[in-house]
């Protein structure tokens, strides 16, 4: 597999002295076939400035993901450019979507695989009115999550990954998505 081809590229694209969006992580589990895993799920939300273009974004890290390369082709999902196709389907409250996203090897010590998607605040209406509507229920009280990445082979397993989200973790991703739910 190639470098964080796409943490790279965020990296330098921000301007000097500008830091990353704020994000919330939260805990989550993950099922491929046989294999169950704790994984996080990381969810951010930029303004618009007159030199950047916002994002509303919601990341899935599976931890160890060398483990399973016997089951999913990570492959297929690394790079910006990369060319799986709408592949996942992310659902919340009775919301869903499908979405086509990219990933890396994150840096961490767990070694994960991240899957990233995200849509820009401006220039994409249409990606950022459907991520909006998935991810508004996880903003208006106790909710959950479900991510599920199918393989880009015709015979590898799918990851199932859920998120339970809280009251309390529900009114603190309000906070930080309302101003990407906004229209």
């Amino acid at each position: 597999m190639r470098l964080p081809i796409l943490l790279a590229i965020l990296l330098f694209a921000l301007p000097v002295g500008a830091q990353p969006p704020p994000q919330i992580v939260l805990p989550g589990q993950a099922r491929t076939g046989a294999d169950a895993r704790a994984v996080r799920f990381i969810f951010y939300c930029s303004e618009n400035s007159r030199n950047a273009t916002g994002v509303l974004g919601l990341e899935l890290h599976v931890p160890r993901f060398t483990e399973l390369a016997s089951v999913f082709d990570f492959d297929a999902f690394e790079g910006p450019d990369a060319q799986a196709g709408a592949r996942t389907r992310i659902e919340a409250g009775g919301a869903s979507g499908r979405f086509a996203v990219s990933g890396w090897i994150g840096v961490t010590d767990d070694r994960p695989f991240a899957f990233g998607l995200s849509a820009p605040r401006r220039r994409d209406p249409q990606r950022l009115a459907t991520l909006a509507r998935v991810l508004a229920p996880v903003t208006t009280g106790a909710a959950q999550l479900v991510w599920t990445q199918r393989d880009a082979g015709r015979s590898g397993s799918s990851i199932v990954a859920r998120l339970d989200v809280s009251a309390e973790d529900s009114a603190r991703l309000r906070e930080l998505l309302g101003p990407c739910l906004q229209r």
